[in-house]
Order: structure tokens, then C-alpha cells, then sequence
């Protein structure tokens, strides 16, 4: 009996080995997450653009906050990423709506189709697209960078948009029909508050990608009103200085507290077609 405990005991408190695939798993999560930890590394330190820092300091962190150029570039980015999320997602409301009433297939085509901005190299993209506004508008402004991301924001909300329909039942809007309920108070009173969630999840991934753009930025956008990622790279093209790492860092802490709220609000496999 007490051999027996004792190889219980052996056994409960053996080491485990890391599997293969765990340990890849692992070093895949360090790759992506080593260069976030050197550019908030070398934000906090005192002197120079190094890492690991030499001696530890707030003071560039609390600079880029009030640096003039960079807070400049942060409205304008702020302005084009609340305009730009909020029209693609009122146009990919109602092109979720009609996929939803489509055959399988036919939707799948169409949903694709809405996809090709990701689909395309970031470059290419970007490059068509800056030939086309100059042949329509023949110059580039605000309004011009705003269509553009619009364009390559849309496809965030048309997919979380339509993942969540994907599970509307039909019967509920067809009983609030039956009751003498107009079409479009039966959206308002039904479909809207049971789709809200990819509403929600498609505006706010919208809005990171408006945000962090730069390929499409650095074609479309004026010279008097140029958003934060183009300020980081005009600026690093002069200028080394702990300050960039600083922005940088807390352009990171805004989108990171972003994903965070989707994935409390209503959970990052929405956009994978699930819903949480």
C-alpha cells in the first residue's frame, strides 16, 4: 500500500515536457509579440532609441502626448477613422441584409467581392486606388482620404455584419409582420437589436483599420492634414528620438484597449462567422 502511494505520488508530481506544438505555439507568440515589447522598451528609456533600455523614464510617454505635430496628426486620424467606420458600416448594413436573402452561392460570390480590399497587397491597393481619385477628383484632400477608407473599412462590418444573420431566424421578423408591424419597424424593434453585436464588433474593427492605415494614407492623404502613421514615418525619416517609440506605444495601448472591449463586448469570433 505504501509503494503504491508513493508511485501515485511520483507520477502526480512528474514534470511534463512541452509538446512540439506547444513550443511552436509559443515561439510564434513571441515573433509577434517581441517587437511591441522593444517599441515600449525603448519608449521608457531616458537617453537614446535603445533596447533593452539604460535607464528607465516617462518622460518621452508623457511628450508624445502633448507634441504638437503628433497630436495634430492624431485628430485628423481620430476624425477620418470615426467618419470612415461609421459610413462603412451603414453601408454594409444593408448589403448584409440582402445576402442574407440570397442562394448560398450567389452569396458567397458577393461576400468575396466585398473582401477584395483584403484580399489585394496593401501597395496595390492603394495604388489603384490613388489612380482612380485622381481621375475622378484630379487632387487629393480630406474628403478623397476619407472615400479611401472607407473603401478598405467596409469589409470589416459587411463580414461581422453578415456572421450574425447568418443565425437570424427568420420566424421573428415574420411574426412581428403577422401583427401588423411595418418593415421598418420590424427592423428597428427586431432584426436591429438581435444583429447588434456585428454592428458593434464591424464599426470598432473598422475603426483600428482606419486608424493604423498607412498604405492607403500615404497616396490619398493632404499635405496640410496628414494622419498619425503618416506624421510617424515623415518623422522618422529626419529624426531617431525615443518620442516616436513613445507614439507608437500608445497608438498600440488604443487599439489593444479596443480588441479588448469587442472581445468583451461581443467576443472576437464574430468575425470569424461565430458568434460568441
Amino acid at each position: 500500500m505504501a509503494a503504491a502511494s508513493h508511485n501515485l505520488n511520483r507520477s502526480t508530481f512528474r514534470l511534463r515536457l512541452p509538446t512540439g506544438l506547444e513550443i511552436a505555439a509559443f515561439c510564434s507568440f513571441i515573433f509577434v509579440v517581441a517587437p511591441l515589447i522593444v517599441v515600449a522598451g525603448s519608449a521608457l528609456n531616458a537617453d537614446s532609441m535603445t533596447f533593452p533600455p539604460r535607464s528607465l523614464s516617462l518622460k518621452w510617454m508623457v511628450m508624445a502626448l502633448t507634441e504638437g505635430s503628433f497630436v495634430n496628426g492624431a485628430m485628423v486620424s481620430l476624425v477620418v477613422a470615426l467618419v470612415s467606420a461609421s459610413v462603412s458600416t451603414l453601408f454594409a448594413l444593408p448589403v448584409a441584409l440582402v445576402l442574407r436573402r440570397m442562394s448560398p452561392a450567389v452569396g458567397r460570390v458577393l461576400t468575396l467581392s466585398f473582401m477584395g480590399p483584403l484580399l489585394v497587397p496593401s501597395v496595390i491597393f492603394a495604388l489603384a486606388l490613388y489612380q482612380v481619385m485622381m481621375y475622378i477628383f484630379g487632387l487629393t484632400n480630406l474628403f478623397v482620404l476619407m472615400i479611401g477608407h472607407i473603401i478598405i473599412t467596409m469589409p470589416y462590418p459587411v463580414r461581422t455584419i453578415t456572421a450574425v444573420t447568418e443565425n437570424l431566424d427568420p420566424a421573428l421578423e415574420d411574426a412581428a409582420s403577422s401583427i401588423g408591424a411595418t418593415p421598418w419597424r420590424t427592423f428597428l424593434s427586431i432584426t436591429l437589436p438581435l444583429i447588434k453585436p456585428g454592428v458593434i464588433a464591424g464599426f470598432l474593427f473598422a475603426f483600428i483599420t482606419s486608424w493604423n492605415d498607412f498604405s492607403v494614407s500615404i497616396f490619398l492623404t493632404p499635405r496640410e492634414l496628414q494622419p498619425l502613421p503618416i506624421k510617424i514615418y515623415e518623422y522618422l525619416l529626419y529624426q531617431y528620438r525615443p518620442i516616436i517609440a513613445a507614439v507608437s506605444t500608445w497608438s498600440v495601448i488604443g487599439s489593444a484597449i479596443i480588441v479588448i472591449a469587442i472581445d468583451r463586448l461581443v467576443g472576437l469570433n464574430v468575425f470569424t462567422g461565430r458568434r460568441a
